[in-house]
């Protein structure tokens, strides 16, 4: 059979020449098609829109149009867009037919946010065109499996392991797995390599720089990140980013160009389903965008997110931080110091107050070249908690992990801020209990035990900065509103650096409502922001403001100003030490302890 100016076997199908075609295209080549016009074909071969016994096979519209030549043409692109906009499906389809076309040297890899959401969505739409295939020919290779999720090319061995990279791999990337165990994630190499981050906005923003490292070698790479786009910090956000800078680029705009490929969006605006609703019945439809015009409105950050498919523009809800207050105050810039820096650290449990992980952040503060006391937030560090063989409880293998890392870095319990919401001031115990015990081996690690902090309860009534001495608990509703809204004091002031993008995106979501009784603000409670962001819980800036809390109270720096009057940070450690609630309390305890009463704080 001559087909395209080749030879094929004559019982090959046209199926098949398309896809042999767009695999081995030339692009000079007069009796081919163009490689996206193959790629086309093969596919309406294949995924009929109807098949003979009235299953829908693979519908296509203008957004397929864009998405299938773009994914033809690009080696490294995202997409933006609304929800039912039909992203995961293409994807789907289109790492499906790259990988029939060249199943013995084609490596897929497939991720999502979890195993559930993997397979409630891309990884669905994987196995049932699979399953299409397999509907019109039960010889067709690949062989499923569940766990993990996999196709293979050829068959599982006897000890039930897939025996080559020759396959579609799902895996799931939880929010805020760090870049080491993604590349170990990542570490498969072959001729043909793709990579698909499906609600990319909720990973790592490292989760596509281990493209870099499955990219290595092979023929032909590709890399895609989709979801619904939130901040321009967030993993989508950074991947996405134009390249003539974010000003450059509107909701008018179909597609830009970023400094590594292409970003394709898509308004739900213009969806297919508003036109033709009965052929699109699966894509947005007018009384989707109608419901949500109402509740929570068109301005609302979700309905530019889920319905516009854009990122929110600033101002439209308050929020603790945004990306142009931190670009502005240059508060993930390095810092030059000069004089010696001292070390703290802030831990934020992961079995705390509706928390997902525990979450450790080293801290320098000192006097930079900037003439200011600054504090330089270190890389976060997720804890990993994990059974030991001995069945020791989870409390204590924090508390053991916790300790490696004061040791590692030269930081006493003292120098430590632990958030004990709830149940976690056993935590606080059991890592002072256990750090007596290793002095009694080394001398040489110094003692102290770890500041215990709330964040229930109401506002202190320390001050707002250098500059306004109005209490705090005077301004905000509560004790987490004042331990939020001190990172944007201290960044107003030019006293923040090293900010990571995680946190940034958390100082970012959380919104600030509106005045409560007596004029007071307060921010969006935890359980609230979960939900209305798909889970993200803010672990990562729960631990950063346990370093600023610790730098207020246990090192004695407001914002704007080197430090309180003398003998502030000797009545605050006094405080501590002696577990009372506030300098209020101690001074009721002045017969007992009347010497605090000659330091000279107020």
């Amino acid at each position: 059979m001559n087909e395209f100016g080749r030879e094929f076997p004559d019982e090959a199908s046209m199926a098949s020449v398309h896809l042999w075609c767009y695999r081995h295209h030339i692009a000079d080549d007069p009796d081919m098609l163009t490689k996206h016009e193959h790629f086309k074909a093969a596919i309406d071969l294949l995924f009929p829109e109807k098949f003979s016994n009235g299953e829908t096979g693979f519908v296509w519209s203008e957004w397929e149009e864009r998405r299938s030549l773009a994914w033809v043409t690009h080696e490294y692109q995202t997409w933006w867009g609304c929800a039912a906009s039909g992203k995961s499906t293409s994807a789907a389809v289109y790492a499906l037919m790259d990988w029939i076309s060249a199943p013995n040297e084609t490596t897929v890899t497939v991720c999502s946010t979890s195993l559930e959401a993997l397979r409630q969505r891309i990884w669905r739409e994987i196995l049932r065109y699979h399953g299409l295939l397999r509907q019109q020919d039960p010889s067709v290779f690949g062989n499923v499996r569940r766990q993990p999720p996999m196709l293979s090319y050829e068959p599982e061995e006897q000890d039930g392991q897939a025996s080559t990279i020759n396959a579609m791999f799902g895996i799931a990337i939880p929010e805020g797995d760090d870049e080491n165990a993604m590349r170990n994630a990542f570490g498969k190499h072959n001729r043909y390599n793709i990579l698909i981050l499906d609600e990319m906005q909720m990973m790592h923003p490292a989760a596509a720089n281990a493209y870099d490292n499955i990219s290595t070698g092979g023929i032909e790479n590709k890399f895609l990140g989709m979801g619904n786009p939130w901040s321009r910090l967030d993993g989508l956000g950074k991947a996405s980013e134009p390249k003539d800078g974010w000003n450059s680029i509107s909701p008018e705009m179909e597609q830009w160009e970023t400094k590594k490929g292409v970003c394709l969006y898509f308004d739900g605006l213009k969806s297919p389903g508003i036109k033709d609703p009965k052929k699109y019945h699966f894509l947005l439809c007018q009384k989707d965008i109608d419901s949500m015009m109402v509740d929570p409105g068109p301005d609302s950050p979700r309905f530019w997110s889920q319905r516009r498919g854009f990122c929110p523009p600033e101002g439209l809800v308050e929020t603790v931080l945004s990306e142009n207050f931190i670009s502005k105050f240059n508060m993930k810039d390095s810092i030059n110091w000069r004089d010696r820096p001292r070390y703290c650290a802030g831990l934020d449990p992961s079995f705390s107050a509706g928390g997902d992980k525990a979450v450790y952040t080293p801290a320098k503060v000192g006097l930079a070249t900037n003439g200011k006391q600054v504090i330089q937030l270190l890389p976060p560090e997720n804890i990993n908690l994990q059974l030991t063989q001995d069945g020791e409880p989870l409390v204590y293998v924090l508390a053991h992990n916790v300790i490696e890392k004061l040791i590692r870095d030269g930081i006493t319990p003292s120098d430590l801020t632990i958030d004990t919401t709830g149940a976690q001031r056993a935590l606080a115990d059991i890592i002072d209990i256990e750090w007596q015990q290793r002095m009694k081996d080394n001398k040489d690690l110094g003692s102290g035990r770890c500041h215990r902090l709330s964040f229930g309860g109401k506002a202190s009534d320390k001050p707002l900065n250098m500059q306004d001495d109005t209490p705090c608990c005077e301004l905000y509703g509560n004790k987490v509103t004042e331990l939020w809204m001190m990172m944007r004091e201290f960044g107003l002031n030019d006293q923040i650096r090293g900010l990571s993008d995680q946190a940034a995106i958390e100082f970012c979501m959380r919104t600030v409502l509106g005045s409560i009784k007596g004029g007071r603000i307060v921010v969006e409670p935890k359980s609230e922001m979960k939900v209305r962001t798909a889970g993200h819980s803010p672990d990562t800036a729960d631990s950063n403001v346990c370093v600023i809390e610790h730098v207020r109270f246990m090192i004695g720096i407001i914002p704007g100003g080197d430090a309180l009057k003398d003998g502030s940070v000797e009545l605050m450690r006094l405080v501590h030490d002696l577990d009372v609630e506030s300098s209020e309390e101690l001074y009721q305890e002045e017969e007992t302890f009347g010497e605090a009463l000659d330091l000279d704080c107020f």
